[in-house]
């Protein structure tokens, strides 16, 4: 019976308790559109009605599925055409041409069939729209088929086939203000008869068009990309084009290989380009000069660089592939999905951009994993469109995106592209290097054409960001030097990736041709031949292409393949060498200073094969079998595309002081955002991975100028933004606020702007903005045929797939790591002046604040490092915001500023509530300057000062305001009283007392204001505990500095000022106590207290500005009440009170200034543990935190009921 009771009570759970946990409990969070960029399911499946019309009668149907879409512009009205699936998504069902358009921009839409079948069956069907524009004309291109039951490229003949194109003519007009649009379509005509019975001698079958949208090339002809079968059903793809307006049409004679489908096309600076789908294998380009009569693949560019799955053994997808200007400078718009689930599932529409040289992933348009095939890329009136399939179990539906922060991508990435040409192209190059400096005049210029790659002065300890933000290299022991890096150790060196990128290699060139630069510094000697730079075969750099090596006899050792070489030449130690590899046509050559080292010209290959790179190397990368450790300086790295001629190779070296990021800066506008320190950095705020990885979600290179603090260096790294497998995989992310905002995670300005606030991380940034499954998985295009072929058009099976993953809301959100109000505010507390502050050190919202607490010049100071946003919003530094956040506490300075966390008074000020010693400290949190600099967490002022609010003591102490002092110390000087206490001047017990909550000054102070006694008393109030602690979330500094704004103890320290106690507490970031318990600074009562000298806000307030450690730490310092609460920095009482000590806006605000939390930057949030009854603790974050804990309980008691 007992038995029986137990059973129904778990029934009961089970009925009752997992759905509501299911539902409560957060899942992983989904890839999102960037920021301000939106979309709607404009042609909606199962849902959305198209007008039908049979035997002369107009019913409105719901339509099963909406596919092949193709987006385009005409005379200013945009219109949207796809297959309109009544039945089902399988290709050969009853299908019509739909087409919708818009005269306001996509915000309304009227819906017309524009083609319907020839309904003699149930599978009647036109397939495949393929959209021409010229004037105001639409000629779309389509397959008719009237019964056959067969997927096209398996049918033996065309007899149930036939090609027709219908013209749509649109008309617009205005009435009363309001414009409206008109599309009268005309009868389908065939163009059967235009197709030869063979081709080259073989027997034709079909022809389709490309799907999506086609050209008219600069001539005036109509072009449309086709694919075709022969009997043999082989499939390539040609050229179908008009001179006549339609009228008559030709073939190119020139065509494809076999097994390319599905063509995109395009012109570029006078070729036509054709790119392609192959199943199972990379995507071949094509280029043609001649209207496709021969076609060239473009190995030197474009082709084989997108795979279709993570391992290429998959089938591929249709393309959106265009030409378009943006800000003044032609580049070509290509999306595709990365097809990690395989098949025909095709997931994570990804959005590249490329000017035929370099090539740079915008980003994932579609969301999560949905799978998302086929697409249609539209650039309008300076916006950004994408139509695109979402399919969910085989139903799909289309979805109109408008891509804003991904234009502001673009368009930053470009800037950063112009700026480098453009300096690079405008160095002068002495003609007579000889003459005097007045005399030299200038020689040619160095040439960007071809230019890829860009290594110089953005450097980390772990990756070597490019210029030009498209490919990272991976370093190990480096340390960084003007305008490169030096190498030292077992293993030191750079590895630039090539295949080893993963699925889209952008470096596919180089097996086909390349130059590598560099300039080399040799500082010992080796003990046996050491290598210097080349290119490798293998991942672990022991087979060799081309490369260069330099042994103990001071000679070069030239490597030509396996060819052996005699050494040849001489070195000189500390002397520097500017070297260049070159390969074309399988021949490769090594040239120093300017000139070809003897024997150079030998071939790489003799069997004739074309090499598969692995990736470049510099030194010895990771090399622990060599017996020597090699000591050189490297600077300057280009790549190119072409092999380069001597001019151009001599030009190089002369101009080889010229050329470097550093140089550049210092001749430019304002880079300093850039800059990059001069010692190793400590890149473990975002961790570095051991292989080479994308860190072009957050990272931001040096570009002249430009800063582009929003661009995303699409570098080999871990993609896993997108959701990259587990080989290396571009991945970068990107977001763009939805209002004037700092959104440097990802965002990138519409204009040039200096960035220097957000500067270039200094190490690989975790791009899991977008997850990813670890190993491939299944995706595709157009319907899975019925048996076991490659349907390559058409084919999805019909897994189910959950796209739930990584939702992002799109409400605007200002992440600035510590925002200040910027209006007058009362900080009287320390000498703040009635006067408007701003105090924008990083971030100022817009309302009206008290800034007292952390700022007090006597004048209007602009601290602006992290910009300020027009709308006030809370997304702390470390917090978890469930909205894009703004990841700028990343800003590498390169010349000395003042980077205080809330700025630095140029007078004596009575900073007292958080007095800093006035000597220079490093705020290393928040920027890497490349000298010391004043980094005072909260205002330094450079007199004695009184910093009596805080009960000083009378005799010198330690003023180490968030520092670290230098001998343990005793921070339980606050307890909590057991009984209420005004505590507002945070009075202080009879016994010695720490009263570093805010930093004590370095001279003697009266510290009457907290009744502290006279003896010395410990000020670290704000020290970081006792156990190892990175801080460099926010940057490295560039000298050996005094990071105390978040600085760890040089022994144990008591660092329980604002440590997490041991009773279940919320220490999250932006955490308030439900119960109205005020745990700031000093001293946290059991009940409402007067906190008034630190000034508590008179609402909910974050004032987590120190954080909280992850590490067990005496947390006696602000003793916890019994019940749980805020143990953050300033913890924020639930009840108003005085919050003029410290100046805290009445409105919430989040002063998590320096919250500098040990748990993964990734996730940037204070860690808080919920101590459950039977002991287990669980950790969870403060961005969802509350609800995670309410997750935890439940489930604790839900398994606590059905097993126990």
């Amino acid at each position: 019976m007992g038995k029986t009771v137990v059973g129904a009570s778990r029934m009961f759970w089970l009925m009752f308790f997992v759905p509501l946990l299911l539902a409560l409990c957060p899942s992983e969070p989904a890839h999102a559109l960037a920021p301000e960029s939106s979309r709607v399911e404009l042609f909606k499946r199962q849902s959305s009605k198209v007008p039908f019309e049979k035997d002369g009668k107009v019913t409105d149907r719901v339509v099963h599925s909406f596919r092949l879409p193709a987006l385009v512009n005409v005379d200013g009205v945009m219109v949207a055409i796809a297959d309109a699936r009544y039945e089902t998504s399988n290709d050969n069902s009853l299908i019509d041409t739909v087409a919708k358009y818009s005269v306001d921009d996509g915000e309304t839409w009227e819906t017309q069939i524009a083609i319907k079948n020839s309904r003699v069956s149930s599978v009647s069907r036109v397939v495949v729209p393929t959209v021409i524009v010229k004037g105001n004309k639409l000629y779309v291109l389509v397959g008719s088929y009237n019964s056959s039951k067969s997927y096209w490229t398996w049918q033996p003949d065309g007899s149930d086939w036939d090609i027709l194109l219908a013209v749509g003519e649109v008309t617009k007009s205005t009435a009363g203000g309001k414009t409206t649009a008109s599309i009268k379509w005309g009868s389908p005509v065939s163009l059967k008869k235009f197709f030869p019975a063979e081709m080259e001698g073989m027997h034709t079958n079909q022809f389709l068009g490309g799907a999506g949208v086609a050209i008219v090339a600069s001539n005036g002809n109509l072009v449309y990309p086709v694919q075709v079968t022969n009997k043999r059903k082989q499939v390539f793809s040609k050229i179908f084009y008009s001179e006549d307006e339609g009228k008559t049409w030709k073939f190119g004679k020139g065509r494809s290989d076999f097994g390319c489908s599905e063509p995109v096309a395009l012109e570029w600076e006078g070729k036509l380009i054709i790119n392609t789908r192959v199943d199972r294998a990379r995507r071949l380009v094509y280029e043609s000069s001649d209207m496709g009569n021969t076609w060239v693949e473009a190995v030197g560019t474009l082709s084989r660089v997108w795979g279709p799955s993570p391992k290429s053994d998959q089938p591929g997808s249709q393309s959106s592939f265009t030409a378009v200007t943006i800000e003044g400078m032609r580049v070509m718009l290509f999306t595709h999905p990365l097809n990690f689930k395989g098949r025909w599932l095709r997931d994570r529409l990804n959005l590249w951009l490329t000017d035929n040289q370099r090539i740079y992933n915008v980003g994932q348009v579609s969301i999560g994993d949905e799978n998302a095939a086929y697409s249609s890329v539209l650039y309008k009136d300076d916006k950004l469109y994408c139509l695109h399939e979402i399919n969910t179990n085989e139903v799909y539906s289309l979805v109109f995106a408008r891509l804003v922060g991904e234009l502001r991508i673009i368009k930053s990435v470009l800037q950063s592209w112009k700026n480098w040409d453009s300096h690079l192209s405008s160095i002068c190059t002495p003609a007579d290097p000889a003459a005097s400096s007045s005399e030299r005049g200038c020689g040619p210029a160095v040439t960007t054409v071809g230019l890829v790659g860009f290594l110089s002065g953005n450097a980390s300890q772990n990756v070597w960001e490019d210029a030009y933000r498209c490919v990272n290299a991976s370093t190990a022991n480096a340390e960084r030097v003007p305008n490169g890096l030096k190498f030292a150790g077992v293993g030191g060196g750079a590895l630039w990736p090539v295949s080893q990128q993963g699925q889209n290699q952008r470096y596919r060139f180089a097996n086909h041709a390349f130059t590598l630069v560099a300039s080399v510094t040799i500082h010992e000697v080796p003990s046996v031949a050491s290598p210097l730079l080349g290119a490798s075969l293998d991942s672990s750099g022991g087979k060799k292409l081309l490369g260069l090596s330099y042994d103990k006899k001071h000679q070069w050792q030239p490597i030509y393949g396996s060819t052996p070489v005699t050494p040849t030449g001489s070195w000189e130690t500390g002397k520097r060498y500017h070297v260049v590899l070159t390969m074309a046509n399988k021949i490769g050559s090594v040239y120093i200073d300017g000139e070809p080292l003897e024997g150079s010209g030998q071939t790489v290959v003799p069997d004739g094969r074309t090499p598969d790179i692995s990736h470049f190397y510099v030194g010895g990368y990771k090399r622990s079998d060599m017996p020597t450790i090699s000591h050189v300086t490297v600077n300057n790295v280009l790549l190119y595309n072409r092999q380069l001629n001597a001019e151009e190779i001599r030009t190089l070296f002369l101009s080889q002081d010229l050329i470097g990021t550093e140089a550049h800066m210092d001749s430019s506008s304002d880079s300093s955002a850039h800059g990059t320190p001069s010692t190793p950095v400590d890149s473990s705020a975002h961790g570095t991975p051991s292989t080479p990885v994308d860190s072009s979600a957050h990272s931001t290179p040096s570009t002249p100028a430009d800063s582009s603090a929003h661009g995303t260096p699409s570098t080999p790294v871990d993609s896993s933004a997108h959701g990259t497998p587990s080989t290396p995989v571009d991945s970068s992310a990107h977001s763009t606020p939805s209002t004037p905002v700092d959104s440097s995670a990802h965002g990138t300005p519409s204009t040039p702007v200096d960035s220097s606030a957000h500067g270039t991380p200094s190490t690989p940034v975790d791009s899991s903005a977008h997850s990813t499954p670890s190993t491939p998985v299944d995706s595709s295009a157009h319907g899975t045929p019925s048996t076991p072929v490659d349907s390559s058009a058409h084919g999805t099976p019909s897994t189910p797939v959950d796209s739930s993953a990584h939702s992002t809301p799109s409400t605007p959100v200002d992440s600035s790591a510590h925002s200040t109000p910027s209006t007058p505010a009362d900080s009287s507390a320390h000498g703040t002046p009635s006067t408007p502050v701003d105090s924008s050190a990083h971030g100022t919202p817009s309302t009206p604040v008290d800034s007292s607490a952390h700022s007090t010049p006597s004048t209007p100071v602009d601290s602006s490092a992290h910009s300020t946003p027009s709308t006030p919003a809370d997304s702390s530094a470390h917090g978890t915001p469930s909205t894009p956040v703004d990841s700028s506490a990343h800003s590498t300075h390169s010349t000395p500023v003042d980077s205080s966390a809330h700025s630095t008074p140029s007078t004596p000020v009575d900073s007292s509530a958080h007095g800093t010693p006035s000597t220079p400290v490093d705020s290393s949190a928040h920027g890497t300057p490349s000298t010391p600099v004043d980094s005072s967490a909260h205002s330094t002022p450079s007199t004695p000062v009184d910093s009596s609010a805080h009960g000083t003591p009378s005799t010198p102490v330690d003023s180490s305001a968030h520092g670290t002092p230098s001998t343990p110390v005793d921070s339980s000087a606050h307890g909590t009283p057991s009984t209420p206490v005004d505590s507002s001047a945070h009075s202080t017990p009879s016994t010695p007392v720490d009263s570093s909550a805010h930093g004590t000054p370095s001279t003697p102070v009266d510290s009457s204001a907290h009744g502290t006694p006279s003896t010395p008393v410990d000020s670290s109030a704000h020290s970081t505990p006792s156990t190892p602690v990175d801080s460099s979330a926010h940057g490295t500094p560039s000298t050996p500095v005094d990071s105390s704004a978040h600085s760890t103890p040089s022994t144990p320290v008591d660092s329980s000022a604002h440590s997490t106690p041991s009773t279940p507490v919320d220490s999250s970031a932006h955490s308030t106590p439900s119960t109205p318990v005020d745990s700031s600074a000093h001293s946290t009562p059991s009940t409402p207290v007067d906190s008034s000298a630190h000034g508590t806000p008179s609402t909910p307030v974050d004032s987590s500005a120190h954080g909280t450690p992850s590490a067990p730490v005496d947390s006696s310092a602000h003793s916890t009440p019994s019940t749980p609460v805020d143990s953050s920095a300033h913890s924020t009482p639930s009840t108003p009170v005085d919050s003029s000590a410290h100046g805290t806006p009445s409105t919430p605000v989040d002063s998590s200034a320096h919250s500098t939390p040990s748990t993964p930057a990734g996730n940037s949030a204070t860690r808080m543990f919920l101590i459950l009854p039977d002991g287990a603790a669980i950790s969870a974050f403060s961005g969802g935190g509350l609800l995670l804990c309410a997750c935890a309980l439940l489930l604790h008691v839900f398994f606590t009921a059905v097993f126990f």
